[in-house]
């Protein structure tokens, strides 16, 4: 019933916004809520490709990952609810013949991605990839299993949409990567947050392993943990719609930069990096800050009627904002709920609440000690994009005599 509820209000929110000739950022948003509703008609092919997937690991293979999308593996690697056994490709020579690949695909890289991919195929390598409906045909010798994102016409930077949304049929299929292996009575290592008190000494503990020896935890049922995923990313991005007041407002306040030749800086705390899929010629140019003392640099090359779109994580980037501020910058702010976070009111001009928490884990496992399958990659990434579509429209828009 949750499912069947999510799904039909997926659709109802596309269907109003377009009706209503919704905002740029509610119609990209609304598209990738709709692409990962219909990521659960799916859910056979995600289990056929999850259940090869561990046969493999289960019998010693390696869980490889590598994408056309821009950081598609540091979103899998290192990652709060993430697998911990897993590992970058950076060759198809790596691949062994009882390995896995999982791949991202970028919108329009079908050709490249294609012939990569066949050369892990000759190597006797399980490939399971994710990308636009558009390019499945040309990737089908490529990958085994290809799981597709089907966006709704009109989505403004569909590219870009396209590859949030890739995120979720990542998580997705892991979760049922994880309950395949639960069924042959192994339970892959995950990662905790180590924004979560212990975490670091846990993550530790279990690092050097591939499996636990310590807990057992019962059968999973068959794509059950990727649609309990999915049900937290559709309520997610369904409030969403609470924000779009403050994404319109954020969008403003990158395009006032941009038309009075200003700069937009960007400040990113996060695995996935969404700045990278932006195309060089891009209508909103982004001053990307480093992620060590982002503050430091902004404050030396910042000037007053500037902007900063910072996607952070769990705690107010305070040093940053009061930079901004400081200089003159309008600041607007992407940032998790955390109830220990004390955070100055009026600390940015837009403060965007992700919908999710600290922990970044969205799916309790029964008899497991964490919860795992983050969000906040999907989420992020969402919004950032949001933003940018509102500035990119605004822009495109003729300018008064």
């Amino acid at each position: 019933m949750v499912s069947t509820r999510w799904i039909a209000l997926g659709a109802l929110w596309f269907v109003a916004a377009g009706a209503l000739a919704a905002t740029p950022g509610e119609r990209l948003t609304a598209a990738v809520l709709s692409a990962c509703t219909e990521l659960r008609s799916q859910r056979p092919q995600r289990e056929a490709a999850a259940d090869a997937a561990a046969a493999r690991f289960v019998s010693g293979g390696t869980l490889w990952v590598a994408g056309s999308i821009p950081r598609f593996d540091g979103e899998w690697l290192g990652r709060a609810g993430g697998v911990m056994p897993a590992r970058a490709l950076a060759a198809p020579a790596d691949i062994g013949a009882n390995d896995v690949l999982i791949y991202g695909c970028l919108a329009g890289a079908a050709a490249a991605d294609s012939a990569l991919l066949r050369q892990v195929r000759e190597r006797q390598g399980l490939v399971v990839a994710i990308g636009p409906a558009e390019q499945a045909e040309a990737l089908r010798e490529g990958a085994q299993y290809y799981l597709t994102v089907t966006l709704p016409e009109g989505t403004p930077l569909r590219p870009q949409a396209a590859a949030s949304a890739s995120l979720a049929a990542l998580w997705a299929f892991t979760g049922d990567l994880v309950g395949a292996c639960t069924r042959r009575g192994a339970m892959p290592t995950m990662w905790q947050s180590i924004m979560i008190p212990g975490g670091r000494e846990r993550n530790a503990r279990y690092q050097p392993l591939r499996v636990h020896a310590d807990m057992t935890v019962p059968p999973q049922p068959a794509g059950a943990l990727g649609e309990r995923y999915l049900d937290a990313i559709a309520a997610a991005l369904t409030g969403l719609q609470s924000q779009q007041a403050g994404i319109q407002k954020a969008g403003a306040a990158v395009r006032d930069a941009v038309a009075q030749k200003r700069t937009v800086f960007h400040a990113n705390m996060g695995h996935f990096e969404p700045a990278l899929l932006l195309p060089a010629d891009f209508a909103v140019p982004l001053v990307v800050l480093p992620v060590t003392k982002p503050e430091a640099d902004l404050a030396l090359r910042a000037a007053a009627g500037d902007a900063l779109l910072a996607v952070w994580y769990t705690e107010l980037p305070t040093a940053l904002l009061k930079a901004a501020r400081t200089a003159g910058v309008t600041s607007a702010c992407i940032l998790a709920g955390n109830p220990a976070d004390e955070r100055e009111p009026g600390a940015a001009e837009v403060l965007l609440d992700s919908q999710w928490v600290i922990g970044d884990a969205a799916v309790e496992v029964t008899g497991y000690d964490v919860r795992i399958l983050p969000p906040s990659g999907v989420l992020n990434s969402a919004i950032f994009f949001a933003i940018l579509a509102e500035a990119q429209a605004a822009l495109a828009e003729p300018t008064p005599n």
